[in-house]
């Protein structure tokens, strides 16, 4: 590998410089707190864009890109963004519009003043190995600028799935005049051969027994998916005097061409199960979406007011239809017996579509020294209608009047307080593949947070503490297998975060979230499901340091260790899932190769091969992933 990458930085042909931009990014020194940020390839914090406080910001619809609505349907891939950060509580409090379960919020790279050549190598224990690059620069002095890429992985899965996939995206930032920005982007993601992860049901209360080579795969060789996703769009920003205009529209899509999902059936404590395969038709969810804001700054002495007016939109279509099932041997769930793939006869697809605008105010005040205020109003108009073949159609519709009311109060230096109230409209899952009604997606639901907290800076040290109560209708499978509303849902917690530099030479990023999940309903009352939702951990606690002396000369050594609490993995609450630490450790290393700098990285996540099941809201069962050491080679080449 080393003598590749030194062909390749003699390609390039750049003046050698020290690394930054991506070869350099580094999640535990990066974040502000512990409430979650990403970059393309690590991540540190409590929550991401798939759990916050036991809920998913991507399944209720709460997604930004530079602050602006989209409606993803495909991955924003990191050829085309460069971090995101999760909006929620203390980091949402001088967010306009907050929302109930969070908000990840995407951030695009920044207009560089030279360009910059990142390429990167990845390889790892699994057998996967990857190649990635990405380019950032000026195109017409400080005018415009470029940022793109591409990225082609064989991403061995921690089952022994050999999926393929490659990523490209291109963006533009073209600066027309003094403060205005205009920022046209567009990204791909492909996936093909991609197996599906084994999951298990089990016939009684009991987890079934470990699976003790967990890379290899026992499925069949035709039970693969092929995917393709497309984000592309325009955002437009300008400034004049104490006004400010921005707009987003965007178009996203996912598409799936073969679809095929592995199931193992009442599976007993011996482990044997039947091992069965669902197939289902091509399908498709695309959107077109996107906001409008104007906006006013002015100052008043000590105090900044902001006023917002904004108008967001979507117009989203899906397509999908019901899987035929094909069961094939009862075996013990560790074998593999491979059979000719079956013939499928597909039933016709069923359209859903969804239509809403919702348009906001909102006010943002601050006084320095006292604290801040975040007002919203917003009414919404929402509709959907799914069209079953051979049915009547479905309509549902919802035009409630959306609020949020936050406020900080500044109780000494470096401390304050700070309580909100949030209501919104948001997306559910979608029903599960063992679900009758596979893939179909609820009407949007009201849900409703309030939250409060204090935050302190001690030293370089930022610390915050705060409490939260989110709710929202609970939809899960029913005695039956369809996937409909069981009764409602409370995530009420406490959670924590530290972080900031210990010493000159250590970045702390320490949180931890203790959640009381709780099911409310008839169906509780009656004892036919349990208090608990499926698949929801109790706590959550992460610690990552990273270890950096100036003795090393841009190197360093980082560790996290990781534990997620207990959760159920049955509606009667009858099977518990213990919780499980896992620790990761890595290490950078700055080197020089051909006259430049290069990061040599290698992390070992896993550290002590720690094996735990893990419930999804459906029931189903997967293990996870072993021991594994992963190593990465980066640099950026800037001229």
């Amino acid at each position: 590998m080393r003598e590749l990458v030194s062909m390749a930085l003699a390609t390039f042909g750049c003046a050698g410089h020290a690394a930054a931009q991506r070869a350099d990014q580094n999640a535990a020194r990066a974040a502000a707190d512990a409430f979650g940020v990403s970059y393309a390839n690590e991540s540190v914090g409590l929550y991401d864009e798939e759990d916050v406080r036991g809920f998913s910001p991507i399944d209720a619809g709460n997604v930004r890109i530079e602050g602006l609505y989209i409606d993803q349907q495909a991955d924003l891939s990191y050829r085309i963004v460069d971090s995101s950060i999760i909006r929620v509580g203390l980091t949402a409090i001088d967010y306009p519009f907050p929302a109930p379960t969070g908000i990840a919020d995407f951030r695009m790279p920044d207009a560089p003043k030279a360009l910059v050549l990142s390429p990167r190598l990845n390889a790892g224990t699994f057998g996967d190995a990857s190649i990635e690059f990405d380019l950032r620069a000026p195109v017409v002095g400080e005018a415009s600028s470029a940022a793109g890429g591409f990225g082609l992985y064989r991403d061995n899965e921690r089952f022994g799935g050999t999926p393929k996939s490659f990523s490209a995206g291109v963006s533009f930032r073209w600066r027309p005049a003094l403060g205005t920005e205009i920022i046209p982007f567009w990204s791909l993601d492909k996936i093909w051969s991609e197996e599906a992860l084994p999951t298990y049901f089990t016939s009684g209360a009991f987890v079934p027994p470990r699976v003790r080579d967990r890379r290899r795969y026992t499925g069949q060789d035709w039970a693969t998916n092929t995917s393709r996703g497309s984000n592309i769009g325009m955002i437009a920003r300008t400034k004049l005097g104490d006004w400010s205009l921005a707009g987003g529209l965007f178009r996203s899509i996912y598409a799936v061409s073969r679809d095929r999902t592995t199931l193992w059936l009442d599976v007993d404590a011996a482990g044997t199960g039947t091992e069965t395969v669902y197939a289902a038709p091509p399908s498709r969810y695309a959107s077109t979406s996107g906001e409008v804001r104007v906006s006013r700054t002015f100052t008043e002495g000590p105090r900044l007011h902001r006023f917002h007016a904004s108008v967001r939109a979507r117009d989203q279509a899906r397509l999908y239809g019901d899987a035929e099932a094909v069961e094939l041997s009862r075996r013990n769930i560790a074998t593999r017996l491979p059979v000719a793939e079956p013939s499928f006869a597909f039933v016709d697809r069923t359209p859903d579509d969804v239509r809403q605008m919702t348009a906001g105010i909102a006010y943002e005040g601050r006084w320095k020294g006292r604290g801040s205020l975040n007002i919203g109003l917003q009414k919404t108009d929402y509709s959907k209608h799914v069209r079953p073949p051979g049915r009547d159609g479905i309509v549902s519709r919802d035009r409630p009047w959306l609020f949020n009311l936050m406020a900080s109060l500044d109780m000494a230096s470096g401390l304050s307080a700070y309580a909100g109230v949030t209501r919104g409209l948001e997306e559910s899952e979608v029903a599960p593949d063992i679900a009758v009604n596979r893939n179909a997606a609820p009407p949007a639901l009201r849900t409703r947070q309030f939250d409060a907290g204090m935050r302190a800076a001690l030293g370089k040290l930022q610390a915050a503490v705060g409490v939260f109560d989110v709710r929202k209708p609970y939809f899960n499978l029913d005695g039956a297998n369809v996937y409909r509303r069981l009764g409602q849902v409370r995530h009420r917690g406490i959670e924590g975060s530290l972080s900031g530099d210990v010493t000159t030479f250590a970045s702390l990023v320490a949180g931890a979230v203790l959640l009381d999940p709780r099911v409310t309903g008839a169906l509780v009352d009656e004892g036919t499901i349990g208090k608990r939702p499926v698949g929801t951990s109790r706590s959550h606690i992460v610690l990552a340091l990273d270890v950096h002396p100036q003795e090393w000369k841009g190197s360093s050594f980082d560790l996290q260790v990781t534990r997620h609490g207990g959760s159920f993995a049955d509606q009667a609450n009858a099977i518990r899932l213990p919780s499980r630490p896992t620790i990761a450790l890595g290490g950078r290393y700055r080197f020089r190769l051909a006259d430049r700098d290069v990061i040599a990285r290698v992390q070992v996540t896993n550290l002590f091969n720690t094996y735990r099941w893990i419930a999804d809201s459906s029931e189903g069962l997967t293990y996870s992933s072993g021991r594994y050491v992963g190593f990465s080679l980066a640099t950026d080449l800037e001229s």
